[in-house]
C-alpha cells in the first residue's frame, strides 16, 4: 500500500522553493507523486561501470533493468511533462555496445515520444590512448515526453548572438533583404535582414560544457549548467523537477538556483548525505532553512 511507504527525507528551503532529498528506490518513492512532476532529468548508472558505487548492470540486460523504472516515471509526470536522460554508451571488447539505443527503442515502445536528441559536447574530455578509437568527448541527452508538444520555453535559454553580426549585417545587399533560397534547390532559404537588431538567438541541440573538475563525493557528476539548461527549457518557474538517480545533488542546485522545486532520490544513503551537505554549503543555506525527517 502506498500509504505505508516511509522514507528518510531532508527538506531544504531556498528563496521560496524547496528541495526534498529522499533516500530510497525511485520506483517506490515516485508512487507518492503521481501526476505532480514537470520534469525528470537524470544521469542513471552506466552499464557495468563503477562497480564499487553501483550494483553492476550488464549492457545486455540494461534495457530490461531501465524499463523497470518506466511505470514510476511515466505516472509521476504531468501530461505535458518531460523526461531528459543523460547517458553514454560503453566499449565492450573493442566495439561500441548499443545498449543506449536499445533502451531508447524500448522506451519508445512503452509510449515515450522522442522529442529530440541533444549532445553534451565536453570541452575537457578525459585524455587517454586506445588502439582503435579516440577519447569520448560527448554524451547523449535524450528528450522524451508523453505528448508531442510538452511544456517548452526556448526563450529562457537564448544566448548572445555573437560578434559576427557586426560585420555580416553592416552592409546588406539585395539578396540579403528578402528570402534567399538555396542555390542547390534544397528548399532551404534565409533572410539575413531579420537578424538586424537582435542580441540573442536560440541555441542548437549541441550543448558545450566542461566536465566537473572534482567528483563531489560521487563518481559521475555532470556540470550544474547541464540540468539547468533543461530545467529552464522544460519546466515552468515554481514547477517540480525530479532526479531519480540524484547522486551528489547537482540537479538540486540547478533547480533551486532557477526558482524550481525539486525532489532528489537515491538509494545510496551516503550520496543522499553528500547531496544535502553540498547543496547547503554551495547555496549558503543556514540550518534554520532545512528540516530532517
Amino acid at each position: 500500500m502506498i500509504e505505508n511507504l516511509v522514507f528518510n527525507s531532508q527538506i531544504i528551503k531556498y528563496n521560496g522553493n524547496t528541495c526534498t532529498i529522499i533516500c530510497g528506490d525511485s520506483r517506490d518513492v515516485l508512487k507518492l507523486y503521481t501526476n505532480q512532476v514537470d520534469l525528470i532529468v537524470t544521469s542513471p548508472p552506466y552499464a557495468d561501470a563503477r562497480k564499487k558505487h553501483y550494483d553492476s548492470i550488464s549492457p545486455d540486460k540494461y534495457p530490461e533493468w531501465f524499463l523497470s523504472f518506466h511505470d514510476s516515471f511515466f505516472e509521476a509526470l504531468k501530461e505535458n511533462g518531460s523526461f531528459v536522460l543523460n547517458i553514454k554508451d560503453k566499449v565492450v571488447n573493442g566495439s561500441r555496445h548499443r545498449f543506449v539505443w536499445d533502451t531508447i527503442q524500448e522506451l519508445s515502445g512503452k509510449g515515450w515520444i522522442c522529442i529530440d536528441d541533444y549532445i553534451w559536447n565536453k570541452t575537457n574530455p578525459m585524455p587517454g590512448h586506445w588502439p582503435n578509437r579516440l577519447s569520448d568527448g560527448w554524451e547523449y541527452c535524450f528528450h522524451l515526453s508523453k505528448v508531442v508538444k510538452p511544456y517548452f520555453n526556448p526563450d529562457d535559454v537564448r544566448k548572445p548572438i555573437g560578434d559576427w553580426v557586426k560585420t555580416r549585417l553592416k552592409n546588406l545587399n539585395g539578396t540579403d533583404k528578402s528570402r534567399h533560397n538555396s542555390a542547390n534547390n534544397s528548399g532551404f532559404g534565409r533572410d539575413i535582414s531579420k537578424w538586424v537588431g537582435k542580441d540573442e538567438v536560440l541555441p542548437s541541440n549541441v550543448l558545450t560544457m566542461a566536465l566537473v573538475g572534482k567528483n563531489k563525493g560521487h563518481p559521475a557528476v555532470f556540470p550544474v549548467d547541464l540540468p539547468l539548461f533543461f530545467i529552464k527549457l522544460l519546466c515552468p518557474v515554481d514547477g517540480t523537477v525530479v532526479d531519480p538517480f540524484s547522486g551528489s545533488g547537482t540537479t538540486g542546485i540547478a533547480s533551486l538556483l532557477s526558482g524550481r522545486n525539486c525532489i532528489l532520490i537515491d538509494n545510496n544513503e551516503e550520496y543522499c548525505k553528500e547531496a544535502f551537505q553540498r547543496i547547503s554549503l554551495e547555496l549558503s543555506i543556514p540550518p534554520e532553512q532545512y528540516t530532517l525527517y
